[in-house]
């Protein structure tokens, strides 16, 4: 799938996954001890494990970025077709079958082993190849439900273009490097896709605050990663549509000029939780 966008040149039409506002505490893995047939499926999902090692590099690298926030991985599915349900990961090699623990929300930890790395193994799902897809997961602990932190959406650029930048076709790939690359150029509009219809974001700091322009959909949203005058602990606040529709009849019974205040504020406030 593609990575980013790039506006001024049809070329370069892409977008990353989807960086939804997360309950930031660290989820439990509870798969470790499960027996999964992952040989049983024909043509399964891989990805070698010596190219998922240079996001954990990359998440080194720039660590200062989300100095709190753990790097996991997030396994989702491709279209809304394919279940999720079972599904479990292995590294693969020959003479080699280690399990990756999955959590409730198919988050998991990659941690460098150097014998998965001599061996040359393989990331693996017990999916058909292109049914699952991952991204990264970095959330810093502490945060609403519906609050996603800016410097934690930058790390996970910094990572996901790690791992996926030597797949792309060779010129779009020098393309993106020209540009200053998809995390730090403002030639590039890196899109972030949400699991439900938007009603809207607020991006504060401190004093400051501005509200993102949507996608026609409203399930994509484009955070200022290269955008240095918003600094790392920049927050960003979500607000559904379903609980803006929820909340209208509360807001019918207003004043015509009550009205407006709180049209106002449910235009630059997001609820909590």
């Amino acid at each position: 799938m593609p990575f980013s966008r790039l506006p001024l040149l049809a070329l370069l039409a892409a977008c990353l996954i989807p960086a939804h506002a997360q309950d930031a505490s660290e989820p439990q893995d509870h798969r470790a001890g499960q027996v999964v047939n992952v040989h049983g499926t024909r043509d399964p999902d891989l990805l070698p494990y010596r190219t998922m090692l240079k996001g954990l590099d990359a998440y080194a690298d720039h660590r200062g970025l989300a100095p709190a926030a753990p790097l996991r991985f997030k396994l989702m599915a491709a279209t809304p077709a394919v279940s999720m349900a079972g599904v479990a990961l292995r590294l693969e090699a020959d003479n080699l079958s280690v399990v990756i623990p999955l959590a409730d929300d198919d988050t998991f930890a990659l941690a460098r082993d150097k014998t998965a790395f001599d061996a040359n193994a393989d990331l693996v799902s017990n999916r058909k190849r292109s049914t699952v897809r991952w991204r990264p997961h970095i959330v810093t602990p502490g945060l609403p439900a519906n609050v996603r932190r800016l410097g934690d959406l930058r790390l996970e650029c910094e990572v996901r273009w790690a791992v996926e930048q030597d797949a792309l076709p060779f010129m779009r790939r020098n393309l993106f490097k020209l540009a200053g690359g998809p995390c730090h150029s403002a030639m590039i509009s890196v899109l972030y896709p949400t699991a439900r219809p938007l009603a809207g974001i607020l991006l504060q700091s401190g004093e400051r605050s501005e509200r993102l322009p949507l996608s026609e959909d409203r399930r994509r949203y484009t955070p200022p990663l290269h955008d240095s005058s918003w600094n790392d602990d920049t927050l960003l606040t979500f607000s559904y549509a379903r609980e803006e529709q929820a909340a209208a009849p509360a807001r019918n019974i207003l004043s015509p000029s009550k009205l407006g205040e709180r049209l106002d504020m449910g235009g630059n406030t997001a609820p909590q939780g």
